[in-house]
């Protein structure tokens, strides 16, 4: 098993594509968080269908949110680790307020090691 200690990069590496223009979350999840009246969401990605609770289906956000869950996970290969290796992959997601397009997106992500220890990317903006 690689260091653990790399989960911090590999939390830092999908926060930053999930708020990228290259995960196709934005729109889609600003717009429908805003549609729930949400002002946040936050899903674990070890899930194979990851969705945010309260929000009505939208098809491109669902597809949005199944490619990332995938992305997550090959980038947590690329370091050498596993699924095994973590207890939860907790994706944070809060859209830009000054942005009601929904194309700015804020994005944290929080995995726990199956240790118990934490690894924060922080809020990306």
């Amino acid at each position: 098993m690689a260091r653990i200690a790399v989960l911090a990069g590999v939390a830092h590496d999908i926060a930053h594509h999930a708020a990228s223009a290259l995960s196709y979350l934005s729109p889609h999840l600003s717009l429908a968080l805003r549609a729930a009246h949400q002002p946040t969401t936050q899903m674990d990605l070890l899930d194979p269908a990851p969705y945010p609770a309260l929000v009505a289906e939208h098809p491109p956000l669902r597809s949005a949110l199944a490619v990332l869950h995938v992305t997550a996970l090959r980038i947590l290969q690329t370091h050498g680790l596993q699924v095994a290796d973590l207890s939860s992959m907790v994706f944070h997601a809060t859209p830009a307020p000054w942005d009601q397009q929904g194309y700015g997106l804020h994005t944290r992500m929080v995995i726990v090691a199956r240790s118990g220890r934490v690894f924060d990317s922080g809020w990306l903006w």
